[in-house]
């Protein structure tokens, strides 16, 4: 059996935007019951040096449609742009990522195969075939901070569990 290329992308992309999106509903819904400042939650870091909520959320968006876009383009470079400082903006980044990543055809998807790019930022070019960047690159990068958003909120004991970041799991009906 072979898996397209789409297929080992998009539909996990997916499953982690929304799971995600429901990670953000917890957040606001835990500020509104509990009293507690929204920019507490969005502006949360796990460390000091480390970027905050809203910035793990936006480079959700940066690292799934964001990296689709760059291949199109022939060039991923980080958007510099400041992070979402509300619930709405979060929301805003998320649901653009979904609709963007439902636009993506399987046709598109394998036309990328053996497409050089690259990946630039300040003084550093690296190059990469499209597939590579992808994998190599994005998909790590995705999951990376889709995961430190998690970790953001169960940090501050919010009752959320694995499930919470697996969200829903693509399974055969019976």
């Amino acid at each position: 059996m072979t898996i397209s290329l789409y297929d080992a992308i998009i539909p996990s992309q997916l499953q982690i935007i929304a799971a995600v999106r429901a990670l953000v509903d917890k957040a606001k819904a835990h500020c509104e019951d509990s009293g507690t400042a929204a920019e507490d939650i969005i502006g949360a870091r796990l460390i000091e040096d480390m970027q905050p909520f809203s910035y793990q959320v936006k480079c959700c968006r940066e690292h799934s449609l964001g990296a689709i876009e760059a291949v199109r383009e022939g060039v991923f470079t980080p958007s510099l742009a400041a992070p979402p400082d509300s619930w709405e903006g979060l929301y805003e980044k998320l649901d653009e990522a979904k609709a963007g990543l439902e636009a993506v055809s399987v046709e598109e998807m394998d036309d990328f195969v053996g497409k050089p790019m690259e990946f630039r930022f300040k003084e550093t070019v690296m190059p990469f075939l499209a597939e590579h960047f992808l994998f190599s690159f994005a998909q790590p990068n995705f999951y990376f901070h889709a995961t430190t958003a998690y970790d953001l909120l169960r940090e501050r004991g919010f009752q959320i569990g694995k499930m919470d970041f697996v969200g829903m799991p693509r399974m055969t009906k019976p």
